[in-house]
């Protein structure tokens, strides 16, 4: 077992994806709401590597900026961009980033257009890899069709003896049905000694790091297979097909370890929750939802059907109904939330309160048990406890050029079609008249009424 089990993270990033038919490179698409190189590098961070080596390539400069941007600053910190400069494959790649690599003692090599593993399998082969001390640990799977796959050819005991790619394989070869998934553990010394030789191979002559095995092997050293159990964790993205069959894959596979752990997900098919998400025993969650980026969401929950929840925090008891938009939020314990309820970021639902139709809050805090029911919108509130809302009610909070604060007082009740210009306050237990323009504070207990007098007049005949 190695001493040393500091490792680099080597991720390759640096091809054209002609497949793709598109303006960007290819591990900038998006798989949800995070491009596939982000989705990679955001996984193999809790792993520990020293450092995040990214070959970029293609249109790098915009590879590294998109990274850079997207990155946290905990990943970005140990992140380093290298540019592969004669773009031939990712054998070439490595040798163009051996500078870099051998300065640490392992490598973890991946593709950045292959975001389906689990971070738990990849932690499983890295465990095995310094328990077994190989000079390269593959991953591997068995598929039925195994394409255009590298083969793994073993031995008559079982090792690693060879990967041949597919488009220099015999007839023998293609029929092998485990395959390498490009992704590695190597021990840097052997690694730099076998890219060395690498030599030009296939049509379009590229470099193969899988030829870098056979080195190893040639050298006498020791190659070993690390094999998934679940072969859609090494899937490829090079089309827009599969970029959508991959999203579909990540949500199926979620919500099946969603139910296992207890949540009532009715139809996965057609309901979507990311793996970042968390989800609660005994929440209920229907079709047509999308649950996104590092959602939390508590025990006991309803929620859909659909609707968009996105970087939110819903705490136990709470229902989110049909067709509500949640971004960047807090929905404390037993709130109710919608039908057809918008919150935007920051804003805090605090417990038992209930926000209704067409109903929009923004960077607001709502107390306990308040009731905004219908066709209103507050903006950089601070609310009490049991405070009222009726409908039309509006929070006039931007005078064009800042953004003021409302505060209304615990028991407040404001009536329906209300104008608040804020700064304003409106105190404990105090009362606004329907159809008032509120731009003066109203003490606690107090009645404020402020609309025109009504009046009628005769209508004036009009002549033909």
């Amino acid at each position: 077992m190695p001493k040393n089990k500091n490792f680099a993270a080597v991720v390759l990033a640096a091809g054209l994806g002609t497949r793709m038919k598109s303006d960007l490179p290819k591990v900038l698409h998006y798989l949800g709401d995070m491009s596939l190189a982000e989705r990679v590098i955001r996984k193999i961070a809790p792993l520990g590597p020293e450092k995040i080596i990214v070959i970029t390539g293609h249109m790098a400069g915009l590879v590294e900026a998109e990274l850079s941007k997207k990155l946290a600053p905990g990943i970005l910190e140990k992140t380093v961009f290298i540019r592969q400069k004669l773009l031939k494959g990712s054998g070439r790649a490595v040798q163009e980033a051996m500078g870099l690599i051998r300065r640490h003692e392992h490598a973890l090599v991946l593709c950045g257009d292959a975001p389906l593993f689990r971070a738990a399998t990849v932690r499983k082969m890295r465990d095995l890899y310094f328990r077994t001390a190989p000079d390269c640990l593959v991953m591997t799977a068995d598929l039925e069709a195994p394409g255009a796959y590298g083969r793994i050819k073993r031995d008559h005991a079982g090792t690693v003896a060879a990967i041949i790619e597919a488009d220099g394989a015999d007839e023998w070869e293609r029929a092998i049905k485990e395959v390498n998934s490009g992704t590695y553990f190597f021990r840097v010394k052997a690694l730099a000694a076998a890219v060395k030789d690498l030599q030009k191979k296939g049509s379009k002559g590229e470099y193969y790091l899988t030829d870098a095995v056979e080195n190893i092997l040639a050298a006498g050293g020791r190659a070993a297979a690390f094999k998934l159990d679940d072969a859609t964790e090494m899937t490829g993205i090079n089309s827009r097909a599969d970029l959508a069959a991959a999203y579909k894959m990540l949500c199926r596979r979620k919500a099946a370890d969603l139910m296992d752990s207890g949540v009532t997900v009715t139809d996965p098919e057609s309901t979507y929750i990311e793996e970042s998400v968390q989800i609660g025993r005994d929440t209920v969650v229907q079709p047509g939802v999308f649950i996104k980026g590092d959602t939390v969401i508590g025990r006991n929950c309803r929620i859909g059907p659909a609707g968009v929840i996105d970087g939110c925090r819903i705490d136990d008891g709470a229902v989110i109904k049909y067709s509500c938009a949640l971004e960047g939020s807090r929905v404390r314990e037993g709130a109710v939330v919608g039908p057809f309820a918008r919150l935007r970021p920051l804003s805090d639902i605090g417990p038992e309160a209930e926000i209704g139709n067409f109903a929009e809050v923004k960077k607001s805090r709502i107390g306990r048990g308040s009731k905004m029911h219908h066709h209103s919108y507050v903006g950089d509130t601070e609310m009490g406890e049991r405070v009222n809302i009726g409908a039309g009610t509006i929070t006039c909070n931007y005078d064009g050029v800042h953004k003021n604060r409302t505060v209304l007082g615990a028991g407040s009740f404001i009536g329906s079609n209300t104008n608040l210009v804020a700064p304003v306050k409106v105190g404990p237990g105090a009362y606004t008249a329907a159809g008032s323009t509120i731009t003066e504070d109203v003490p606690g207990g107090r009645l404020a009424i402020a609309r025109a007098r009504q009046v009628v007049k005769e209508l004036k005949k009009r002549t033909k």
